[in-house]
Parts: structure tokens; sequence; C-alpha cells
């Protein structure tokens, strides 16, 4: 409903133009005007109006040009200039206020308010329009072309100013749109062309009627032409309309296809960071706080959680949270029934709340903390089992759609994988710290147990032998002090071996060489020792790493090998360090033997990775055995 005010300006506007149609016409009449005629006035305003109907429908439409105008535009101007001004307006509006009564279907409601201010502003702008061409050109009287065509001009442009600003004010009780708005909207769709194509048709025929009615039929032709070429641009305007629809249609189908892909884009980009991230965190507890941190930034969610059941599955635990308000929860216990993330773990399938405050099936001191709206729970699914729950909340009602779900689940099963993975490479951690404490076990007990052993025989035999074969005793005791001298290098071997004092005080370069020249004398394996390195020494724990992988190398070489020779080439570039060992042994298939996948392998190439680093190993049977170690030193500091 329009407001007070609109109605008032459409009233005033109205009887502004009906005032003054009537007004001016009466009280400067037109000179050489006849006065209405008593009799003939009826039919005359009557056939007027059936032809402004009849016409209305057909109408001219220019190709470019804005919009169209009905041929009754063309009966309207006509009729203005042969008639008195009050005959051709009522004909006019008459016409025009029935069609738009009965026969307009553009309109549906408001048919009789429109049908009426249609009509008192036809009536006005033929009224006016006829009077001052009459006003210009007094009739009857001889032709002058110039002059007739300044007043049909003059009469015609009152006539559609009438049109184009009378019409929206008048409307504007019906309309929703300012007054302002519907001037402006009615200036910019004047079909400019098509009305005066239709104008100068209608004083066409009313100048040739008054010199000549018979001639009246040389119109025909433009009328035929004009309706000829109307149809064709119709049938253009459709055809334009559809193809523009199909372009519009395309280019909507392109834009979302567009849009899907870098949103997968998106996506792909996202995993991929994520498991770079999850490929640096080693330990199981790393893996599952990068999970939680990476969850909120795929999805973006507020706040994320992982929990984990027991082995026996009687209990759940929150072990990694991101979101400060949920990092207090951590260690959190959850029950299994009646819980959601419960129902994941049983059933291994994603599921939805979206109304986490009124959800029992959701702790709600966790959503009263994280202000959860929004909750998307999905399985760490590793081989067919499930491993943990990831959940991920909003504080939006309507923070996750579609594309959110299908997202966390793929990378919930990602995370599983990775999350079984750190699981394995513990395990494999542990099983490598136990070959190491079964290793120094041997190699006491194949050495300095046996020597402590021999020593103690020594000094017990020497014991009994001291007060009656003193000589004797001194040469146990002897001995004695060179199985303990032996006893103690073995000792500081084996220390050495665990955190060697050449390595922290001198360097790795240093600590290569002491461990080198020890692997000569038990061994008895000739080793070649090459360096290069630089100026600077590398961080600590960069050089630990390579001593410890030259140290398992060469444990390796003296296990299984057999070699006879051994080339170890250290160098320090600009952007890496480079550990390789060489040796002419027996060699192995590296992608096929268990000697590839030994604890020792693995435990090397973790060392390596846990840095950044790659190992990479080249034997054949028979053709000895190549060992290259690599790390970046990019991504670490150096020592002066």
């Amino acid at each position: 409903m329009r407001s007070p005010q609109a109605v008032f300006i459409s009233l005033i506007s109205l009887a502004v133009t009906g005032l003054a149609a009537f007004a001016l016409p009466l009280m400067w009449p037109a000179g050489g005007m006849e006065p209405i005629p008593a009799v003939s006035w009826a039919p005359i305003v009557f056939g007027t109006a059936m032809i402004v109907v009849l016409s209305q429908s057909w109408r001219v439409a220019i190709r470019g040009a804005r919009g169209d105008v009905s041929i009754s535009m063309a009966v309207d101007v006509a009729t203005m200039l042969l008639l008195h001004p009050f005959i051709a307006a009522s004909g006019s509006a008459l016409g025009t206020a029935l069609y738009h009564l009965f026969f307009a279907r553009a309109w549906r409601e408001h048919r009789t308010a429109r049908a009426v201010v249609r009509g008192i502003v036809t009536f006005s702008a033929v009224a006016l329009g006829g009077w001052l061409f009459h006003t210009l050109r007094p009739m009857p009287g001889p032709l002058n072309f110039v002059r007739d065509w300044i007043a049909i001009g003059v009469g015609i442009g009152l006539r559609l100013l009438i049109r184009v600003v009378f019409y929206p004010l008048g409307m504007a009780a019906l309309r929703t749109e300012p007054v302002w708005e519907q001037l402006k909207y009615e200036w910019e769709r004047l079909p400019v062309v098509p009305f005066l194509l239709t104008t100068t048709l209608g004083g066409s025929a009313a100048v040739i009627w008054q010199a000549q009615p018979a001639a009246i039929v040389l119109l025909l032709g433009p009328l035929a032409a004009t309706w000829a070429a109307t149809v064709e641009f119709s049938r253009l305007n459709e055809l334009l309309a559809t193809l523009e629809d199909k372009v519009a249609d395309r280019t909507a189908r392109l834009a979302e296809t567009v849009k899907d892909r870098e949103r997968r884009l998106a996506e792909f980009e996202a995993i991929g960071s994520v498991s770079q991230a999850m490929v640096q965190a080693i330990h199981p507890e790393q893996v599952l706080d990068v999970i939680a941190r990476e969850t909120v930034r795929v999805t973006g969610a507020t706040s994320a959680l992982v929990t984990l059941p027991t082995e026996d599955g009687s209990r759940q635990f929150v072990r990694a949270a991101c979101g400060d308000e949920m990092l207090p929860y951590v260690g959190f216990e959850l029950p299994i029934a009646g819980n959601l993330a419960g129902l994941v773990i049983r059933t291994g399938d994603v599921q939805v709340s979206v109304d986490p405050p009124n959800d029992p099936r959701l702790n709600q001191e966790l959503v009263k903390v994280g202000h959860w709206q929004h909750v998307i729970e999905a399985p760490l699914l590793a081989k067919g089992r499930v491993l943990g729950v990831l959940v991920a909340a909003t504080g939006k009602p309507v923070g996750f759609d579609e594309q959110h779900i299908r997202l966390l689940s793929l990378f919930a099963n990602q995370a599983g994988l990775f999350l079984e993975n750190a699981h394995l490479h513990e395990k494999d951690r542990a099983v490598a710290i136990l070959e190491e404490r079964n290793r120094l076990a041997r190699e006491l007990h194949d050495s300095v147990t046996q020597l402590l052993f021999g020593l103690t025989l020594n000094l017990e035999a020497a014991a009994g032998v001291l007060e009656t074969k003193p000589v004797k005793a001194a040469v146990l005791v002897t001995r004695s002090q060179e199985m303990a001298s032996e006893a103690l290098a073995e000792m500081r071997s084996l220390i050495f071996e665990l955190r060697p004092a050449a390595l922290q005080e001198k360097g790795l370069a240093a600590a290569l060489a002491n461990h080198i020249n020890l692997f000569r004398r038990r061994q008895s394996i000739e080793v070649t020792l090459t360096l290069e390195e630089g100026e600077e020494r590398l961080a600590p724990e960069i050089e630990f790493c390579i001593y410890r992988v030259a140290q398992e190398s060469l444990n390796n070489v003296a296990k299984h090998a057999r070699a006879r020779h051994v080339l170890v080439t250290y160098s320090v570039e600009r952007e890496e360090a480079v550990l390789e060992v060489e040796d002419d042994g027996v060699g192995f298939v590296p992608d096929t033997e268990a000697g590839a996948q030994s604890f020792g392998m693995t435990g090397m190439r973790e060392r390596l990775v846990a840095h950044g680093g790659s190992l990479e190993v080249l034997s054949a049977p028979g053709q000895g055995t190549r060992i290259e170690a690599r790390i970046p030193l990019n991504n670490h500091s150096r020592e002066g």
C-alpha cells in the first residue's frame, strides 16, 4: 500500500493535467477552429475509440531501439490534427481506457484504476497537443510545409511530455517505486525511434487527408512495410532474447563450474599442506595436534577436537584440541554410550548435529564453552578400523554444507592413515632402541664381560700363588692390568658410540676420524675417510644425526658386507650436508631383501627424515653397497 504522500501526488497530477486539458482550449480557443458539432461528435468519438482499441495490439519495434510503441499512437496524432481537440482526446482516451480495462494482458491488478489513469493522461495529452497544433496552424487554410510541420512537431512534443511526466505521477498511488525512480525509468525506456516513426506516419496521414483525401491510399505501402518490419523485428528480438537467455545460462553454468573448480583446487591445496604438516610430525601426539589445527584451517571451524578410545573400547578421551576455549579439555573423558563420538566409533559413519545446545548426544559443557551451533564428527579410519573421532564445530547456525562434510570425511580418512603410520613409526623406534640395547649388551658380553671374567680368574690365581710363587703371581697381576686396560678401552669405545665427546668438543669431522680409527682396529677392515667440510660447524642435532648414520652404516658393513675396503666421504655444501659410505662387499637387492628393511636402515631413514633429509641405498649382489645420506641446511642454523 502506497503512502498518503504518493496518493496525494497522484491525485494532484491527474487533476492538474485534466483541468489544463479542459481550461486552456476553452479559455484560449485556437484560431479558425469550429465549435464542437452538436450531433455528429458521438459517432466520431466512438469510431475513433474502436480504431484505437484495434490498433493497440499492433506494436512497432525497431531493432536496437528501446522498447516499442503501439500503432494507436499514429491514430492519436492523426485525429489530434484533423479533429477538434476535445473530440480527438475523447475518442483516444475512451479507446485507451477500454483496451487496458478488458484486453491488456500485462496488468492483472488494479485494472480499473490503471484504465482511468491511462484515459485521463491520454485525454490530456491529445487535447493539449491538438490545441497547441491548431493554435500554431489555424484551420482550415492552405498547406504550408514549414509551418505545418513545426506545428505538428510542437503538438506531438507536448503530447509526449505529458505522457512521460504525468503518467508516472498518476500511477504513483499504485506503484511501489519512488516517484523520481518512476520518472527516471519512463525516460530511460522511452522508445524514441518507434515513437518518431508512428507519429510521423500519423502526421503524414493528417496532412495528406487535408490536402487530398483520396491520396491517403498512398500510406498503405508504408503501413504494410511498417507491419512487415515489425513482424521481422519481433522475430529477431525473440531470437536475440533466446540467445541472450542461452548465453546467460551458459555463463551462469560456467561461473558455477569455475567456482566449483576453484573450491576443489583450494581443497586439494589444503589437503596437500595438511599432508606436508603431518609428514613432518613423527610422534602420534604431534600428529594429533596437527590434525586438530589443520581441521580448523581447512573447514573454517571455530573448534576442533580429536578423541581416541581406550584399547578395550570402554572409554574415550580428548587427546588433542584447537581453539583457546578447547585446550583445557585435553584429557577430558567422554562416554561411549549415548555420545555422538561414541556413535561414530561404533558405526564408522560421519555424524552431524545441527542443534548442539539441544542435542543430548553432545557434552553440553563443551557446547556451552565453545558456543557450538553446528557440529560434524568424522571417524579416523585406517585399514577398516576406527582409530578415533575428528570433531569440527562452529558458532554459526549453518556453518557447514555438504562440501565441508565431504572434505572433513576425506581429511579424517587421511588423518587416520597418518595416525596409523605414526604409531608404526613409534613401534619401529622402540624396536630400534631395543636392538641398539641388545647390540650393546652383546658387545659387553663379547668383549668387556669376558675380559672382566678373565681378569677375575687371573686375580684369583695370583692370590693363590702369591706366597708360594711370587714371580708367577706378578706375571698374573701384570696380565690382569693389561686385561683391565683393554676392558676400559672397550667401555670407552661403547660410551663413545653412545655420546661421543669428540663430537661435542671438536666437531663431526674429528668424531668421524676417531670412530673410523677404532673401527679399523676392531674389525681389521681398511677404511678411507675423505672430508670436505666448511668453515662453520653445523647445528648439533644435524652433526649427531650424520654421525649416527655413519656409525650404523659401518656397523652394517661389519655385520653383513664381508668387505675388505670402505670409502667414507663427508662434504658440506652451501645448501646441504652429504655423507657417502661405499664398500666392496657382497651387496644385496635393496627392493627385495630383508636387509633393506632392517631396523638399522629404518632408523637411519627416520633420523634423516626428521630433519628433512633423505637416504638412498644403491646395491647389487656381488657389487658392494653405496649409502648416500643428504640433509638440507637451509632450514637449520649453523654455529660459528
